[in-house]
């Protein structure tokens, strides 16, 4: 992709080029037709001098030149001259007999046209005179060297000016755009003096007016990396606490198995797996919610699927998690049609199940249901509970209600978020059926 010099460079060269040339063409030209006029009229004046020497003699016209008066006719230091004097039949009385004649007929006033004559380019004027009553016609001309001569000089004269002129424009177009865009060098040149790390605003003031919403659009964005680096931070802080728990306690129980009692054997053998069990579902759950961040995972495809089949596709997996909780597992489903991912959506789902079978949960009911442009998926507990406080921070990452329960590893309902930011769903906890347990609804964009 061109530079913005470049590109400003294409708009406004051409454009001032393009004045120039009509600049110096049309001074040419306009020149030219005042040299022309200037040459005409002294090609004029020939063909008037010669009127007054042609008389009527015997009823035929003559001319009365004389040798020394021909030669001033003649007189041209550039040019031949030439002149010839025809009857009203177009006999030639004299001067040349082969010289041209006008191609349309000449009346009194002066015609003037280019033709060649003896192998050479002449300018050529016709002139109908009448004497004593007799119509006479004179022809003049002349070569056109000074005038060929004349426009090679008027085409330098006309061209070096603008040329020079176009010249000093141009540089003053290129250190104009130059020095315009002086701050946005400035402002690449602090870009680009800036570690990956450094995530400081640019300063605004000072900053020219064009330049400003760039700047403000590229601090925001700055503040946004900066929000998501921090985020990530203490996402890896936190993976890396969690991740110590479960290690460290699988790490204990197997040195316990190889040096204790072999009659305890059995229950280190117990807890191993239960830490192990800890560390492979924190695992899946970074997965996931890796697979539902859309920095991290942007192509994820979305079609037309229903709430409702996506509950019953994962109910028998559902059954299988919460029956060892002694929990029942309730639907109410309706057909609710949205535009999106049946996977993630079957993970958001799975995580609100599981969060609600988890945490003290005697009967947890799936409902789906379709109304007022929406499609909503809803899980009801009758546990404990949420406090209000709370509602808003348990999506945050590694947020739990007990946090010295080793049950769960917080990043459940993170998951769910980012599904629902993901689909434009929105997120809604409230109190359970009679006051007693909770409520999370999530509400999608209906379907069309």
């Amino acid at each position: 992709m061109r530079s913005l010099r470049q590109h400003l460079l294409l708009w406004l060269l051409p454009p001032l080029l393009t004045v120039g040339a009509v600049a110096t063409t049309g001074a040419y030209f306009f020149m030219e037709r005042r040299l022309t006029d200037a040459y005409d009229l002294d090609l004029g004046d020939i063909a008037r001098t010669v009127v007054p020497y042609i008389h009527i003699a015997n009823g035929e016209p003559v001319l009365t030149f004389d040798r020394q008066a021909d030669a001033v006719l003649r007189a041209d230091s550039t040019d031949a001259v030439f002149y010839s004097v025809f009857d009203r039949d177009g006999r030639l009385v004299a001067g040349e007999k082969d010289l041209p004649h006008p191609p349309i007929s000449a009346g009194h006033s002066l015609r003037f046209w280019y033709d060649t004559h003896l192998g050479q380019n002449i300018r050529g004027v016709a002139l109908t005179a009448t004497i004593e009553g007799q119509a006479v016609q004179i022809v003049a001309a002349e070569t056109t060297r000074k005038r060929d001569i004349a426009r090679r000089e008027l085409l330098f004269s006309a061209a070096i000016p603008t040329t020079l002129l176009s010249v000093a424009a141009i540089l003053a177009v290129v250190l104009g755009v130059r020095g315009g865009l002086a701050p946005v060098e400035k402002l690449r040149r602090e870009v680009q003096s800036r570690s990956h790390v450094d995530l400081r605003p640019v300063e605004e003031a000072g900053t020219a007016d064009e330049l400003r919403p760039l700047v403000h659009e590229l601090n925001q964005m700055l503040a946004r990396l900066g929000a998501a680096q921090e985020t990530q931070t203490r996402f890896i802080a936190n993976a890396a606490h969690q991740l110590r728990t479960p290690i460290a306690g699988l790490v204990t129980q197997l040195d316990l198995v190889k040096s204790g009692e072999p009659a305890q054997r059995d229950a280190h053998l117990a807890h191993a797996r239960e830490s192990a069990a800890r560390l492979a579902r924190l695992a899946q759950q970074v997965l996931s919610l890796a697979r539902a961040d859309p920095v991290s995972n942007p192509a994820v495809p979305q079609e037309r699927c229903d709430l409702a089949d996506i509950v019953k596709d994962n109910a028998d997996m559902w059954l299988r998690r919460v029956t060892p909780r002694h929990v029942e597992l309730e639907f109410e489903l309706a057909p609710a049609n949205i535009n999106g991912n049946a996977v993630l959506v079957g993970e958001m789902a799975s995580n609100l199940v599981d969060n609600a079978a988890r945490y003290g949960a005697k009967t947890v009911r799936v409902v789906t249901r379709n109304g007022s442009g929406e499609s909503v998926l809803e899980v009801v507990d009758d546990g404990p509970g949420i406090p209000v406080p709370e509602r808003e921070r348990i999506f945050d990452r590694f947020r739990r209600l007990d946090n010295e329960s080793t049950e769960g590893s917080g990043l459940g309902l993170a998951i769910v978020r980012e599904i629902a930011e993901r689909h434009r769903a929105k997120i809604a906890v409230n109190d359970g059926d009679e006051g007693r347990g909770a409520r999370v609804s999530v509400s999608f964009p209906a379907a069309a």
